[in-house]
């Protein structure tokens, strides 16, 4: 008979604990980052997934916590413009960055892009956390 493989035993984490205090001390994109590489690291954790999910909706929140929210119109960084290149976007992030020209609001990209409206809000979070774009307040 051949033997069953033996899987090592999945180490139990507070994530509460962790991300709790990780936001507290890093930030919520640092958290993402950290939540990120542990996503890898055990993709079959199910409460590891639902605190990185709670930690996009805290990158949301913050960015649409602007005097302007909705109404605010971001603009291309001169670095963006200097060294596109460095930023390694992705084809949604890219999109987003061909429809920037300043005077579009985040609401109107809303409706332009065919992307839901979170993941549309965090790729804009994103760039802005990457400093490829700046939301004036």
């Amino acid at each position: 008979m051949a033997a069953q493989p033996v899987t090592p035993p999945r180490p139990q984490y507070d994530w509460a604990k962790l991300v709790g205090h990780s936001l507290k001390q890093n930030g919520p994109w640092a958290t993402w980052e950290k939540l990120v590489e542990a996503r890898r690291a055990y993709p079959e954790d199910m409460l590891l997934r639902g605190y990185a999910e709670i930690v996009r909706n805290t990158i949301v929140r913050d960015l649409l916590a602007g005097p302007k929210g909705l109404q605010a119109a971001p603009k291309l960084t001169p670095d963006f413009l200097a060294d596109f290149d460095r930023f390694n976007l992705t084809a949604q992030e890219g999109y987003l960055i061909s429809l920037i020209d300043g005077r579009i609001t985040l609401e109107m990209l809303l409706k332009l892009t065919p992307f839901d409206n979170f993941t549309t809000l965090f790729n804009m979070a994103k760039l802005e956390h990457q400093k490829a774009i700046t939301i004036p307040s």
